[in-house]
């Protein structure tokens, strides 16, 4: 049988004459492209020295130097994040340039590319990505109709700084040996926190902000304190060894005595409703003043400044006294509908810690955490400084957003995810 192309008909005549016309095109199209690229082209000799360059023992010891270096970060990235999330609120309370505190962001950043270039490392979703996007998005809206952009910023900034600090940390690969770190770095907590508590520190004239005399001040020490008093309650009653109950509880016990002689006065004011009497005003007040801005709020870190309608502070109001209405104030009806998804999402995490087999060595750390979530809500009903501490000279107003959200939202996951290992 012959393989030739034969017409038997005028449309197989018609189809002969496109093949061969396709055909010729073919040819010629290839002949063009043989005449634009020759062998000797720039282009094909840059592309063979790459390659060549890619084989050599050069690129070899780059790309080991370079995985050495990822390796080295991956390993270190809770130590290089916290330091630059550090900077960022050194820089804003310094006020040495509202460029620094973006530089400190750009380190924290780096996480993200770091984990799609290392993906054994490369989990990121966490069980509270919706309420802290809502969070930031009413924040970013809290600076854009703030009455004092430069606070506003500031705050947004350590804001934006915790919530990166916040997906490092949980997403470490190395989560268990960062929790033993920070729980034995407690004893050296404990030191600082004594020096704090019972020693007025001088403040240096030229930074009248750092002020650990006042009472604002105290109040967040001490609540800081009470979550580290919770936590170790928790380990001391449920600790998986008898040693790690004993030092636990004796850290404890030292801890609530600070907390006592810090809040003491408040707590007798509490007590005999001196202190609630002195607060119902304020809280009446910021209502009225949320009334005039339901959506938006007072802007991010302002309430103050409306509150007094100045940005001079005399008065020793500098805050709403109470953490939930100073959220609305600061990210307006977007930020209550964050806080609503926070709860309901903790709620859940918290009841997995709980139901979860007590003979797990992190079980009495997760109920720790638990009982401090529970303590921080409760203290927020009478107290700003959940959510921030506004910071107050003669001439100076700074509003300090406080870590806790972040650091309490982050040791609910990682308490759970111990658990599950």
């Amino acid at each position: 049988m012959s393989h030739e192309l034969r017409a038997t008909s005028p449309a197989d005549n018609l189809r002969l004459e496109r093949k061969t016309s396709t055909a010729c095109k073919t040819k010629s199209h290839n002949t063009i492209i043989l005449r634009v690229m020759p062998p000797n082209s720039p282009r094909l000799r840059v592309s063979a020295w790459f390659r060549s360059f890619l084989s050599s023992p050069q690129a070899t010891f780059i790309r080991e130097a370079l995985q050495k270096v990822i390796t080295l970060l991956t390993i270190t990235e809770p130590l290089w994040t916290g330091t630059a999330v550090a900077f960022v609120f050194i820089s804003y309370l310094l006020n040495i340039g509202p460029a620094y505190p973006w530089i400190g962001l750009g380190v924290v950043s780096l996480t993200f590319p770091l984990r799609l270039i290392n993906r054994s490392a490369s989990r990121l979703a966490t069980p509270f990505d919706l309420p802290l996007a809502l969070l930031m998005i009413a924040a970013l809206l809290g600076l854009l109709t703030s009455p004092n952009r430069t606070i506003s910023l500031g705050a947004f900034q350590c804001m934006l700084a915790m919530s990166l600090l916040y997906y490092s940390w949980v997403n470490y690969i190395k989560i268990s040996t960062l929790m033993k770190c920070v729980l034995l770095l407690s004893p050296l907590a404990f030191l600082i926190v004594l020096l704090l508590a019972l020693f007025n520190l001088p403040s240096p004239s030229t930074q009248p902000n750092f002020v650990f005399g006042g009472i604002g001040t105290h109040h967040g020490l001490a609540l800081a304190l009470v979550i580290v008093v919770a936590i170790l309650t928790g380990m001391a009653i449920f600790g998986h060894h008898t040693a790690t109950r004993l030092l636990a509880g004796i850290i404890c016990l030292s801890f609530l005595v600070i907390v006592l002689i810090v809040t003491w006065e408040s707590l007798k004011s509490l007590l005999t409703w001196e202190s609630i009497s002195g607060r119902l005003p304020i809280w009446g007040d910021t209502i009225d003043m949320i009334k005039d801005s339901p959506l938006s709020g007072l802007g991010l870190g302002c309430w103050a400044l409306v509150y007094h309608g100045s940005a001079t502070i005399t008065s020793e109001i500098t805050h709403a006294h109470n953490a939930y209405l100073e959220l609305y104030s600061n990210t307006g009806i977007l930020g209550a509908i964050a806080l609503v998804f926070f709860l309901g999402v903790g709620l859940k995490i918290a009841f997995d810690i709980i139901k979860s087999p007590r003979n797990n060595p992190w079980y009495g750390f997760g109920v720790g955490i638990v009982l401090a979530c529970v303590a921080t809500l409760m203290v927020s009903i009478v107290e700003s400084a959940p959510t921030g501490v506004p910071l107050v000279a003669s001439d100076t107003y700074y509003y300090l957003i406080s870590p806790i959200p972040w650091i309490l939202a982050g040791l609910l996951v990682i308490a759970r995810n111990l658990q599950s290992t």
